[in-house]
């Protein structure tokens, strides 16, 4: 899985070494909280959702598989789908 490292820092200037709570708001925003060991404060940081979609990093293979027009599985998804009876395509 890729993902992207989000950073989150107090107005101290001090990154969170520690997340203590994640949440929502009913407005569809991200709201990380910590505190800050650095000044010694509460420290809540609230992203849209849309802003973290944004920044979310590209499908790997995307342009491939639409090109292919298949899906492509890696090998625990293979092993999955077989847990639950499923024969791909590509093994008949």
């Amino acid at each position: 899985m890729k993902y992207r490292k989000l950073t989150v820092c107090c107005e101290c200037g001090r990154c969170a070494n520690r997340i203590k709570n994640i949440g929502f708001t009913a407005e569809h925003e991200l709201v990380l909280h910590w505190w800050c060991s650095g000044c010694k404060r509460k420290v809540y940081v609230i992203k849209s959702l849309s802003d973290c979609w944004r920044q979310c990093p590209e499908p790997e293979n995307c342009a491939k598989v639409e090109e292919a027009g298949q899906l492509a599985f890696g090998p625990d998804d293979t092993r999955f789908l077989r847990s639950l009876g499923v024969t791909l395509l590509a093994e008949n």
